[in-house]
């Protein structure tokens, strides 16, 4: 559990290192607007969909066909999604707050956290069972969160509902993530390798995207940006690092979900909010501050979250 508990530090702590130099670097005049603005369009329109063309292209559909893992996923990512897009405006009348709300609460580093955590955990069967799933979770993760922030986009309200519905439909089609993530769907399914070449240039390119994100991040932070806002984090961090995990596991182990199933149900749950998050809500018009406090937060609280998670199922011999 030590080694558990290690490893999910280790994972926390250059995240917060890279937001810390962003700050330091715009304290000192390094970096300004100009350069966080331009790099973050780099980060949503290049790097970014690269990161997730690698990541799905490179799953394959290796392994046992775990059926009810896929449709168990399938099921409980949408129900997340749907029920806090319908519960939380009830309790936030900010739209663009609502947008960011949700998508933190609901959106998982799972792409980047999943494959070595659970392969720490389970080994060879555990990355065969995440990329088992990984290819609908991504497009799930990606597809809803621009449904989810273009419905709460700040310009919303000045669009007629047929507008709005094209215009969230034209922001499906058109959003990046989405063409990277269909993209990559024909290499996995039929294993298609990459020529070294060009496989080396689009590592690079992938490799852009999470410091470029998480410097960005802590450049553009103000604490001003906490007012109104703080609240909001912590419950957002809460129900994304707590209360989604624990229903989601119970839910899957009273379904008969044992064994790596049942680590990537918590893995998938339990992580924190995807670095992306921040970057789409700024490009979409959502309320960019609190979704980069979420981010923060869940980082931070998945490290012992997702211990006494494995600790707990450890115990109880489900995993």
């Amino acid at each position: 559990m030590l080694s558990n508990l290690t490893y999910s530090i280790n994972a926390v702590t250059p995240i917060v290192i890279l937001v810390l130099l962003g700050v330091f670097l715009r304290r000192i005049g390094l970096i300004g607007d100009g350069f966080t603005s331009a790099a973050e369009k780099v980060v949503f329109k290049v790097a970014l969909p690269v990161m997730l063309f690698l990541e799905v292209a490179e799953s394959g559909m290796t392994g046992g066909f775990d059926g009810g893992l896929i449709v168990f996923c399938l099921i409980s990512v949408t129900a997340a999604f749907l029920a806090a897009s319908l519960l939380v405006p009830l309790f936030i009348k900010d739209r663009a707050k609502c947008g960011s709300f949700v998508q933190g609460a609901c959106r998982s580093n799972f792409a980047i956290l999943g494959v070595p955590l659970a392969e720490n955990l389970f080994g060879s069967s555990g990355t065969a069972a995440i990329a088992l799933v990984m290819p609908f979770v991504i497009l799930m993760f990606n597809g809803y969160s621009v449904i989810i922030l273009s419905v709460f986009s700040r310009n919303r309200n000045k669009k007629t509902d047929a507008k709005a519905v094209l215009g969230i439909i034209r922001n499906i089609i058109t959003n990046p993530l989405i063409i990277g993530v269909v993209l990559a769907i024909p290499f996995m399914v039929w294993q298609i390798r990459l020529p070294v070449i060009l496989e080396k240039s689009l590592t690079y390119t992938e490799n852009l995207a999470t410091p470029l994100a998480l410097i960005c991040l802590g450049a553009n932070f103000k604490p001003e940006s906490l007012r109104g806002r703080a609240g909001l984090a912590v419950c957002s961090s809460v129900i994304k690092t707590v209360l989604l995990p624990c229903v989601m596991v119970v839910t899957a182990a009273l379904c008969g979900l044992r064994g790596e199933s049942l680590g990537v149900v918590l893995i998938l749950f339990g992580a924190p909010t995807a670095v992306s998050s921040y970057i789409m809500a700024k490009n979409m018009e959502n309320d960019h501050d609190l979704a980069a406090q979420i981010l923060l937060l869940t980082t931070v609280m998945c490290a012992f979250t997702m211990f006494l998670g494995i600790f707990i199922l450890k115990n109880l011999n489900l995993i």
